[in-house]
């Protein structure tokens, strides 16, 4: 090798690993605060942003209360309960309408009629209808 002069450069240290690498670089530091800071409002607001919940609830409830009606096996409800609960993966949301009648001679868990209508929450379409009486377990 020629005499020129010049120095070669040195091979990079090895020996610090990965983040020691990049934690040596000017600037990284801040970079880093940058991205997490980035990341945590992304973690905090996007969720809500992207729940997929288009429908209100009472939209909802008014949705199954129609397919309650139209069902051969429909009553007319006394009370009436709904949530938005997730399935599968990736999760997707469902509005869950519970209709109810409850039983005067039982508890609060005895009902003479009982139908739980799921609603996607993003179209408004039915899932899946459960309609029961008393004696349906």
């Amino acid at each position: 090798m020629p005499d020129d002069g010049l120095i070669p450069p040195e091979p990079p240290d090895r020996s610090k690993g990965l983040l020691g690498r990049l934690n040596a670089m000017p600037g990284r530091p801040l970079l880093l605060i940058t991205v997490g800071v980035i990341l945590a409002i992304l973690l905090i607001f996007a969720p809500g942003s992207c729940s997929g919940v288009d429908l209100e609830e009472n939209e909802a409830v008014a949705i199954a209360r129609a397919e309650l009606d139209a069902h051969p096996d429909g009553f007319a409800p006394e009370r009436t309960e709904a949530k938005v609960l997730r399935q599968g993966f990736p999760p997707t949301p469902y509005w869950v309408v519970v209709f109810t009648v409850p039983d005067p001679d039982g508890g609060s868990e005895d009902f003479l009629h009982h139908a739980a209508i799921w609603v996607h929450a993003g179209t408004g379409e039915i899932r899946e209808v459960q309609v029961g009486d008393a004696g349906d377990g």
